[in-house]
């Protein structure tokens, strides 16, 4: 046997059990029983006031965040680009020179000084 034939097992051992044990209560307990279902299944049923207000609080601040997000991260339209970003957005040579770019300015400037 697995694991599952041996939690499905389990499991309807519980409820033979529970079943035969209904069976020996008397009518008035089983009323009883009966009653207090009826009411807590009422009660579940029944959300209190403050749990539906913050529910409506949570999606309210969840909105503002969005709209304010996405008020102060604006793409820059079409034709907007900065303009030191030009030379790599349109380069064809390969991108090895921008990883030692560093190294080339220097070697510049060295040979400007002289």
């Amino acid at each position: 046997m697995n694991r599952n034939d041996d939690e499905q097992a389990f499991v309807q051992g519980i409820k033979h059990r529970l079943d035969q044990s209904q069976q020996e209560l008397d009518t008035i307990t089983l009323a009883r029983l009966r009653a207090a279902r009826r009411t807590a299944l009422e009660n579940a049923q029944q959300r209190p006031v403050w749990f539906l207000r913050h529910r409506m609080l949570l999606a309210t601040a969840m909105s503002t965040l969005l709209v304010v997000s996405i008020w102060l991260i604006q793409v820059p339209e079409k034709g907007q680009l900065p303009i030191d970003d030009l030379p790599l957005l349109t380069a064809t040579e390969d991108f090895d020179l921008y990883r030692d770019l560093e190294f080339y300015q220097w070697l510049e400037y060295e040979r400007e000084q002289g």
